[in-house]
C-alpha cells in the first residue's frame, strides 16, 4: 500500500527514522485468497497470505463456494478497529486440500499469470514470422565448438560457452548469451508485459515464463545445432584469473551439443562411454575445468562467500503430478564451471558499463547492518566463532567461519545463521558492488530470457556499439530496478511455497 506517514522519531546514525501510518492513500491490491469457513447465514474467509484479519462474506456474496473451499475474494469494505473487512467471492478455486488448487491459489494470490495477452501473442507470432537473423553486423562464431550446459529439464537455454588455451598460456573464454533484445524491442506490448512480470517463475509443477514459450523455448533458446543470434562477451584470462583483455559484440553461434550437468560431471569423473560419445569436446571440457578452478581460486582469495547449504529438488511424475522423489540438488563441477563463467562475464560487462559512465542496472549486495553483526556474533560465540571487526566488515570474515565450520555437526546452523544476517541482493542504478561475491562491479547479463534486468543491460551495452541508440535515463532505469527487485522477491517466495505444498502432500502418505 502507499501510505502517508508522520515521523515520530528522526533518523540517527545507527538507526532509521520511526513513524506512524496516518492515512492509506492507495491499496496495492484488493484481491485476497483464502479458505472459506461457511455457516448458515454468512461466511468468513481466512486468508492464506499475510493479510491480517478474517474477511466477512455476506450470504449473497458467497456464490456456490463450499465449506473449506479455496476462494479469491474482492474486498468491498476494508474495516477498522471495530469492524472486520468485508468482501465478495469472485473465484472458486476448489478444495483447499488439493495441491493443484493450492498452487493455483498461490499464483492467483501473488498476482502471477501463465497466460499472455492477445496483443502480446500476436506480436510473438509476428516476431517468429520475421525471425531471420541479419548477419551483416554480427561476428560469425558458428565454426566454434560452442556448447550449452544446463539441467536436464531446462528448456530455455540462455547461455553457451567455449574455452580455448592460447599459445601464451592464457585462456580464451567466450560466453554467448541469447540476444533477446534483437527480437523484443523496448516499450512494445511484449516488452512491457515482460517488464511487468520482471522474471520467469519456476514453480514446482510449472514455469510461469517472462516471455511466451515460443520465444523463451523457441527462437531465443540456444538449441543444439540451430543458428542463433547472441550477444557475446569474449575474455582473455591469465593464470591468476585476471581478465587481461575483453571484447563485447553481437554474434551468431551454432551450439554443437546440448550438454547436461550430469553428463559433464560424469565425463570429468572419467566415464569412458560418455568420453567416447563427446570425444570432440572432451579436451575443451578439461580446459573449462582448469579455467573454472583458476577463477574460483581468485574469488576465494578476495573473500567471496560460498554457502554450502543443501537445496531440495522435488521430482514429480509426469502422469499425475505427484511427488516421485525428493533429492538433494547436486552441485558438481559442471554446475560450478557455469557459475564461475557467468560471474566472470557479469563482472566484465559491469566494469565496462561503469568505466563508460553509462546509466545502467547493477546487481548489488550491500554490507550487513552493524546491529545484525552484533547479534550474529552473540550466536556465533556459542559455537566458538567470532567476527573480530564490526566497523570494517569484509566478506572474508564470513568466508573463514563458513570454512572452519564446514565439517562440523553444527555447520548447517552456522551457515543459515550467517545467511540470515546478510542483506538480500537487489537491482540498483548505483554501482555499490556485491558484498557476498566480494566484487566491486557486478550486474546481470547472462539470462535475458528469464530476467528483465539482463535484457535491459543488453540494451545499455548495445547503445555503446550502435551510436544511433540514445543512452537510457537513470530515472527510468531506477524505476525498473525497484520494480524487478520486488518481482524477484515475489518469485522466490512463490517458488519456495510451491515446493512446500508438494512436500506436505508427499508427507501425508
Amino acid at each position: 500500500d502507499t501510505v502517508l506517514v508522520e515521523l515520530t522519531e528522526k533518523k540517527r546514525n545507527d538507526k532509521g527514522a520511526e513513524g506512524r501510518v496516518v492515512k492509506i492513500i492507495e491499496r496495492r491490491k484488493n484481491i485476497v485468497v483464502g479458505i472459506l469457513e461457511r455457516s448458515k447465514d454468512f461466511a468468513f474467509v481466512i486468508p492464506t497470505g499475510s493479510f491480517g484479519k478474517d474477511i466477512y462474506i455476506p450470504n449473497s456474496q458467497i456464490k456456490n463456494a463450499a465449506n473449506k473451499d479455496l476462494v479469491a475474494v474482492e474486498i468491498t469494505i476494508w474495516g477498522d478497529n471495530s469492524r472486520k473487512p468485508e468482501g465478495k467471492v469472485i473465484k472458486i478455486l476448489g478444495s483447499s486440500t488439493n495441491s493443484k488448487n493450492m498452487i493455483e491459489a498461490l499464483i492467483h494470490r501473488e498476482g502471477l499469470s501463465e497466460k499472455f495477452s492477445n496483443e502480446a501473442m500476436q506480436q510473438t507470432n509476428s516476431i517468429i514470422a520475421n525471425s531471420k537473423i541479419d548477419y551483416t553486423k554480427r561476428k560469425d562464431l558458428t565454426n566454434l565448438s560452442i556448447i550449452t550446459i544446463d539441467g536436464a529439464d531446462a528448456k530455455d537455454l540462455d547461455d553457451a560457452v567455449y574455452v580455448e588455451k592460447l599459445e601464451n598460456g592464457n585462456y580464451k573464454l567466450i560466453v554467448a548469451i541469447a540476444d533477446v533484445s534483437y527480437y523484443v524491442k523496448k516499450d512494445t506490448v511484449l516488452d512491457l508485459e515482460a517488464r511487468n512480470r520482471g522474471n520467469s517463475v519456476y514453480l514446482v509443477d510449472r514455469v510461469l515464463p517472462m516471455f511466451p514459450k515460443e520465444i523463451s523455448n523457441g527462437i531465443c533458446s540456444l538449441n543444439e545445432r540451430e543458428e542463433k543470434a547472441t550477444f557475446t562477451c569474449e575474455m582473455e584470462i591469465d593464470l591468476k584469473g585476471d581478465v587481461v583483455n575483453y571484447e563485447v559484440y553481437k554474434s551468431v553461434i551454432k551450439s554443437v551439443h546440448r550438454m547436461t550437468y550430469k553428463d559433464v560431471n560424469a565425463i570429468l569423473d572419467g566415464n569412458e562411454k560418455l568420453i567416447n560419445k563427446y570425444s570432440d569436446i572432451h579436451e575443451m571440457l578439461k580446459e573449462m575445468l582448469e579455467l573454472s578452478k583458476i577463477l574460483r581460486n581468485k574469488k576465494h582469495t578476495r573473500g567471496s562467500i560460498d554457502f554450502e547449504l543443501p537445496e531440495l529438488k522435488v521430482v514429480l511424475d509426469e502422469e499425475n503430478n505427484k511427488v516421485e522423489e525428493v533429492l538433494l540438488r547436486e552441485r558438481g563441477e559442471g554446475e560450478k564451471i557455469i557459475e564461475d563463467f557467468m560471474i566472470a562475464a557479469n563482472e566484465t560487462v559491469a566494469e565496462r558499463i561503469f568505466w563508460l559512465e553509462l546509466a545502467s542496472i547493477y546487481r548489488t549486495h550491500e554490507k550487513p547492518d552493524r546491529e545484525k553483526i552484533v547479534k550474529l556474533n552473540e550466536i556465533l560465540a556459542k559455537f566458538g566463532y567470532k567476527i573480530p571487526n564490526f566497523d570494517n566488515i569484509h566478506p572474508k570474515q564470513f568466508q573463514e567461519i563458513i570454512e572452519r565450520s564446514k565439517n562440523q555437526e553444527t555447520s548447517m546452523l552456522v551457515h543459515k545463521t550467517i545467511l540470515t544476517s546478510l542483506k538480500q541482493a537487489r537491482y540498483t542504478v548505483d554501482d555499490i558492488g556485491h558484498f557476498g561475491l566480494a566484487s566491486s562491479h557486478y550486474t546481470h547479463f547472462t539470462s535475458p530470457i528469464r530476467r528483465y534486468a539482463d535484457l535491459m543491460v543488453h540494451r545499455v551495452l548495445f547503445s555503446t556499439i550502435d551510436n544511433s541508440i540514445k543512452p537510457f535515463k537513470e530515472v527510468d532505469l531506477d524505476e525498473i530496478a525497484q520494480h524487478i527487485s520486488k518481482t524477484e522477491r515475489v518469485a522466490m517466495k512463490a517458488e519456495d511455497e510451491s515446493v512446500r505444498i508438494k512436500l506436505v502432500e508427499y508427507m501425508q502418505k
